[in-house]
C-alpha cells in the first residue's frame, strides 16, 4: 500500500519545482492513478521524469506511469518476446496459459495456438507486426479474460473422448515474478 503522507510529500515537491499548487483534486487523481507502486517505485519513476521532462509543466500522471509500467509499444515488444519464447520452448503440442492475459486473446485473434506456434520463420516479421498491433488494441480496451490456448495434445483428447489424458496447461508467467526496472519488466526466476 502507497503511504500517503510520503506520497503528498513527493507530489509537494514536484509541484514546488514546477511551480504548480496542488489540490486535493489533483493530489486524489495521482494517487489514483499509482496506487498500485510503491512509494520507491514512484518516487524513482518521478526522478526520472525530472531528468527527462523537457517542459516546465507537472509531469502528469501517465508520464510517471510510463517509467513505471513502460510504453504500450514497450509492453507490446515484451508480449510478443514471451509469446514467441513460448513457441520456440513448449511448441503446439501442449496446452498454454499466459499470465499477461492480453497476449492468450491476441494469440486467440490470431487463429489459435497451433496456428500461431506454425508460423514459419519468414514469416515472423509479418506475424510480429499484427501481434504487436493487436495488443495495442487489446491494451486500450481493457481486454483481461483470460483465456487457455489448446494445444494439439488436449485438442486430440477431447475429440477422441481421452478425457483423462489431458494434461495441465502450461503457465508462462505466473511462477516467475515481474519486476519493474527503469520502465521496463523483465522476467526473473
Amino acid at each position: 500500500m502507497l503511504n500517503k503522507d510520503k506520497f503528498i510529500e513527493l507530489l509537494s515537491g514536484l509541484g514546488e519545482l514546477y511551480d504548480k499548487q496542488i489540490t486535493e483534486a489533483m493530489f486524489d487523481i495521482y494517487y489514483e492513478a499509482l496506487k498500485d507502486f510503491s512509494f520507491e517505485q514512484i518516487s524513482g519513476a518521478a526522478m526520472k521524469c525530472v531528468k527527462t521532462h523537457k517542459y516546465n509543466t507537472l509531469p502528469k500522471p501517465a508520464e510517471i506511469l510510463e517509467w513505471l509500467e513502460g510504453s504500450i509499444e514497450d509492453k507490446a515488444y515484451i508480449a510478443w518476446t514471451q509469446a514467441h519464447m513460448a513457441v520456440v520452448k513448449y511448441g503446439h503440442y501442449d496446452t498454454v496459459e499466459f499470465a499477461d492475459p492480453i497476449i492468450s486473446n491476441v494469440i486467440q485473434e490470431l487463429g489459435g495456438w497451433m496456428l500461431f506456434s506454425d508460423i514459419k520463420t519468414t514469416e515472423l516479421p509479418f506475424w510480429e507486426k499484427r501481434f504487436r498491433e493487436f495488443y495495442k488494441v487489446f491494451e486500450k480496451r481493457g481486454v483481461n479474460t483470460p483465456v487457455k490456448l489448446m494445444g494439439f495434445i488436449e485438442l486430440s483428447n477431447t475429440q477422441t473422448n481421452y478425457l483423462d489424458c489431458i494434461p495441465e496447461p502450461i503457465k508462462i508467467g505466473f511462477n516467475e515474478y515481474l519486476i519493474k526496472y527503469e520502465g521496463v519488466l523483465h522476467e526473473s526466476n
